[in-house]
């Protein structure tokens, strides 16, 4: 199934526009799906190539704490802390099978919020853009995150419920429900 698209591509918030696909990479497949196919890609795969008929920026912001974990987080941190024993989150290497075309932007995101200590807010204001149409995993880490800074920042933002996935499903729908308190048109 495609994702259920509300968004007008054609129409003059286009011209403002970018994709922002958040976290789909390699390690946060492996934990989620493992080696079974996830439909999720699909359906990103599908609004990707929707996208790029604009012919708006993609961007790929993936999480990433460095090789040598050098901007993992203090012990505190209880989002990001229990991964760091498993070895994971080195690089931000994209998920096998996602759209990726040459032109397409990455960043290495060093927290669960795709604008905590990258240039990602800076390269779409010098880009023109202030409507944000974002998808990502999971719901309760990147999303909420990224939408709530991205919203308090005055960004215009679309969420693609089709292309976000949560393994707590209960608070994955209370936030879409909700159109995370306000603050995005959940598409």
């Amino acid at each position: 199934m495609l994702p259920r698209l509300s968004i007008d591509f054609q129409g003059s918030d286009i011209d403002r526009a970018a994709l922002v696909i958040m976290h789909y990479q390699v390690d946060v497949f492996d934990i989620l799906f493992g080696k079974e196919p996830s439909p999720l890609l699909d359906r990103c795969n599908a609004l990707i190539r929707s996208w790029r008929a604009t012919g708006r920026p993609v961007l790929f912001p993936n999480f990433s704490l460095g090789e040598e974990y050098e901007h993992a987080p203090p012990a505190t941190n209880r989002q990001i802390s229990p991964y760091l024993p498993s070895g994971r989150f080195r690089t931000g290497l994209p998920v096998e099978g996602l759209a990726i075309e040459r032109g397409d932007l990455f960043y290495a995101c060093p927290r669960a919020s795709v604008f905590y200590g990258t240039a990602l807010d800076a390269d779409l204001r010098t880009r023109g853009v202030s409507t944000l149409v974002m998808a990502g995993i999971s719901t309760t880490g990147v999303v909420l995150s990224s939408v709530a800074w991205a919203s308090d920042a005055d960004y215009d933002v679309r969420l693609v419920q089709d292309c976000c996935y949560d393994p707590d499903r209960d608070a994955h729908e209370a936030l879409l429900r909700s159109g995370f308190g306000g603050r995005v048109q959940v598409v």
